[in-house]
């Protein structure tokens, strides 16, 4: 994550910036988001994989009632977060409930994610429809960008230039890689792909309002609540949205279970894409809490290549050249987002900010140490 590049990485030489040593503390926070950013890249990979494999068993259309597998998906995250909270409770210091009112703002803000989330999960779902995995990987990665805005106007969080640059370089990829080289493909088929990207244009938009006020209400509101307790207010409002949501497309309360029992146990699939679903929201909390929603966009724009591995194995999709420069503009994007060439961007910055020209900073970390190691009071970028 960029935040681990600036704590872990120690550069040497003129001109660069002497970082402080990780503490363990760090260290095991990096490693945390590392792991759930590698579990939330492959479970990304196997969503819309698993979408595509249920539709091949239903005759090309998803088999299953949306609705119904979100409200599903949505009470299988509050039941995994309730019983986590509750077995880590006795080794708590703080547990959330000493500060916890149910009618109460805080409380409230909670509701307006969650609603956004049961908004955006039923247009995944329409565009998971419409588009081959490869191609809904790549323009769903397009969020990125409006989070990147929103992340710097309401976290304040910082990113260098090249960062900047390397956020449009994927939205670049992402639009070369949909560029088709065989202009055979009938109207219904470039429709589809057109409104399946529209969608997700729109939905990337809303996904970044409430991914940044999600990041918002994880770190900030009440910061010595358990993550599993703050996943337990938002999870269960977003029961709430999505069982009113899925009753609201029933004729009655019969064809209301009816259709939630087909979804789970009868629809090809359809319990392992609630479970695989339920895990991709535990794991972006957990990025979330432990790095931050442009290292999982980044994590979730990485199942890229392993979704065209996947399919060109599984559904017989073949990469076009297009698709492939993409990809290299996509790879070339992490290396300028991650690199550690950041830390000492970040580093001039901020001595610009503070009135000191970069040269002269470069001139004062250049100095001689006198330990044989790294200084611990570097500057930290």
């Amino acid at each position: 994550t960029p935040d681990f590049w600036r704590h872990s990485a120690v550069v040497y030489g003129r001109g660069a910036a002497l970082v402080p040593a990780p503490q363990a503390s760090e260290m095991a926070s990096a490693v945390t988001s590392a792991l759930a950013c590698v579990a939330l890249t492959v479970l990304a990979t196997s969503q819309s994989l698993l979408v595509e494999a249920a539709k091949a068993r239903g005759g090309g259309k998803i088999p299953y009632d949306t609705s119904a597998a979100v409200l599903l998906t949505e009470a299988l995250k509050l039941g995994i977060a309730l019983c986590t909270w509750l077995w880590q409770r006795k080794s708590l210091n703080y547990t959330g409930l000493e500060s916890f009112q149910l009618v109460s703002w805080p409380t409230a803000a909670y509701a307006v994610p969650a609603t956004f989330f049961i908004v955006q999960n039923n247009l995944v779902f329409l565009a998971l429809s419409l588009l081959d995995p490869p191609t809904f990987q790549l323009w769903a990665c397009f969020k990125i960008i409006p989070v990147g805005v929103l992340a710097r106007l309401m976290l304040g969080q910082r990113r260098s230039s090249v960062q900047w640059v390397s956020l449009l370089l994927l939205s670049l990829g992402m639009g070369v890689t949909t560029t088709k080289q065989d202009s055979g493909a009938g109207t219904k088929a470039a429709a589809s792909v057109a409104l399946g990207i529209s969608v997700l244009l729109g939905n990337g938009c809303l996904s970044a309002l409430s991914s940044v006020l999600n990041e918002w209400l994880i770190k900030v509101q009440d910061p010595r609540a358990p993550l599993m307790f703050k996943n337990m207010q938002i999870y269960s409002w977003g029961v709430l949205t999505a069982a009113a949501y899925s009753l609201s497309r029933s004729d009655s309360a019969a064809s209301w279970a009816a259709s939630m029992q087909h979804t789970l146990f009868t629809a090809p699939l359809g319990g392992l894409i609630v479970l695989n679903n339920a895990a991709v929201g535990l794991c972006v909390s957990a990025v979330l809490k432990y790095a931050d929603n442009l290292t999982k966009g980044f994590s979730t724009s990485a199942s890229v290549l392993l979704a065209s591995v996947a399919s060109s194995v599984a559904f017989g999709f073949v990469p076009s050249r297009a698709f492939l420069l993409g990809a290299a503009v996509v790879c070339i994007a992490f290396y300028l987002y991650f690199g550690a060439h950041n830390a000492v961007l970040l580093q001039h910055d901020e001595e610009a900010e503070r009135g000191r020209s970069p040269s002269e900073s470069s001139t004062l970390l250049a100095a001689p140490d006198p330990s044989p190691f790294p200084s611990r009071g570097g500057a930290r970028v």
